[in-house]
Formats: structure tokens, C-alpha cells, sequence
């Protein structure tokens, strides 16, 4: 039986590469994508060639009582690789709690009901895997990211709960903490910046792969720290 892997925000910049890496491991993958948004699958469908492992779901990750009626009906899950998430601008001074509420609920509601939903369907040895960020662990840098650092703070902690709750299962929660990742959209909203030194998202597809193979569940990571060259 193919191990299960189900992944969030399937259809992004990230995502893609994230569920390919992992439809050419050998899983079977459930890719969530969000509802309303039928561009999304057909996107997915593109980049992977839609195979038959390859299961396409909208749902809507900040909505907890959609995310408990999709986990209630999983089992035995491998691999729950969580990516929808948000990003702002913004300094202490001029961040209003609008600000705050909108990276809260984009970077970690959405962790937070996919986790919680998830962590009594995992097999024993599987990885749940969320986005941190550098600014999250870096205070220098989170002085011009404040709404966005402080929600991504909350995840590297949601991080560690789980590894509390887990660990007589070796269920283990990694949380990747990139720089600036090479997407489309990334590349559009700072066209002047110098792309080569950004991390490139097959390399965190790797990085969440190993994270979850046989040698992988025989370690303890915490963090992938993939700051590129800024």
C-alpha cells in the first residue's frame, strides 16, 4: 500500500514542487486547494500530469469545522505537509489589528486546524511539516515584518506541542524556516531583486521528503533553517 501524503496550498509556487517530489516518491497524495478557485486544480493538473495517485480537493483551511469533517474521514496519514500561509509588510508603528487578524488566521489558524485535525490520523513515524519563516526566530529582521513574524512565531510553537504530544508515536512536526522562496509570484512582486540567491522550492521538496523517509523518521530535526544567500 502507497504511504499517504496530504498537502495544503497544493496548487502554489511551493506546493507544485512539493506534490511532485512527492507523487515520484511513490505516495499517494491528497492535494487541497482553495475552494472557488477551479484555475487551482487545473494548475495542479498541469504541473503533475495528473496521475492516478494524485487526489485534488478544494478546502478551506481556515474554516476548523471544514478541516475536522475532511481529517475525520483520514487515516493512517504519512505525510501532512501544511503550506497556505500569508505575507505583510509592516513595522510595529504602522501594523493595525486588522494587520495582526489577517496574518493570524492566514499563517497560523490554518496551521493550527490542520494540526490539531491531523495529529490523531498520522501513522506512527509521521512527519507534519510547516512553514516558519526566518523572521519568526530572528527579531532584527521581524522589526519590518511584525504581523507576519509574531504569526509565524506561534507556528514554530504549535511546532514544538506537537512533539510533546507525539513523541510515543514518533509523530514528529518539522517546521522549514526559509529566506525569500523562488516563485512566480515572488519573482513578480520584486522583479529587481537577484533571484539566484533565493531558495529554490524543489529544494525544500527535498528537504520535507527526507524529512519524512525511513532515515528521516530515525532523527529528530525541529527546524530546516534555508536562508539562501539573504
Amino acid at each position: 500500500m502507497k504511504k499517504q501524503a496530504i498537502i495544503t496550498g497544493a496548487a502554489g509556487g511551493l506546493g507544485t514542487a512539493v506534490t511532485k517530489k512527492f507523487l515520484e516518491a511513490g505516495y499517494a497524495v491528497t492535494g487541497l486547494t482553495q475552494p472557488g478557485d477551479p484555475d487551482q486544480i487545473d494548475q495542479l493538473k498541469s504541473a503533475t500530469g495528473s496521475p492516478v495517485e494524485l487526489r485534488i480537493q478544494p478546502l478551506d483551511v481556515v474554516d476548523g469545522a471544514a478541516v475536522a469533517d475532511f481529517f475525520s474521514a483520514q487515516e493512517n496519514v504519512h505525510a501532512a505537509i501544511f503550506l497556505v500561509g500569508g505575507f505583510a509588510m509592516g513595522k510595529l508603528s504602522d501594523t493595525t489589528e486588522a494587520d495582526l487578524d489577517k496574518m493570524l488566521s492566514l499563517n497560523f489558524k490554518t496551521a493550527f486546524h490542520s494540526v490539531k485535525n491531523a495529529l490523531p490520523k498520522m501513522a506512527d513515524g509521521g512527519r507534519i511539516i510547516l512553514i516558519g519563516a526566518r523572521p519568526a526566530t530572528d527579531q532584527e529582521a521581524a522589526t519590518a515584518l511584525v504581523a507576519y513574524s509574531l504569526s509565524k512565531s506561534l507556528v514554530l510553537q504549535l511546532a514544538e506541542i506537537v512533539n510533546v504530544e507525539g513523541a510515543d508515536r514518533n509523530v514528529q512536526a518539522v517546521t522549514i524556516l526559509p529566506s525569500i522562496i523562488d516563485t512566480p509570484a515572488n519573482r513578480e512582486a520584486m522583479s529587481d531583486a537577484d533571484f539566484s540567491q533565493w531558495v529554490k522550492p524543489a529544494d525544500i521538496a527535498d528537504a520535507m521528503l527526507y524529512a519524512c523517509s525511513e532515515s528521516g523518521q530515525k532523527q529528530r530535526f525541529g527546524q530546516f533553517k534555508m536562508y539562501g544567500g539573504v
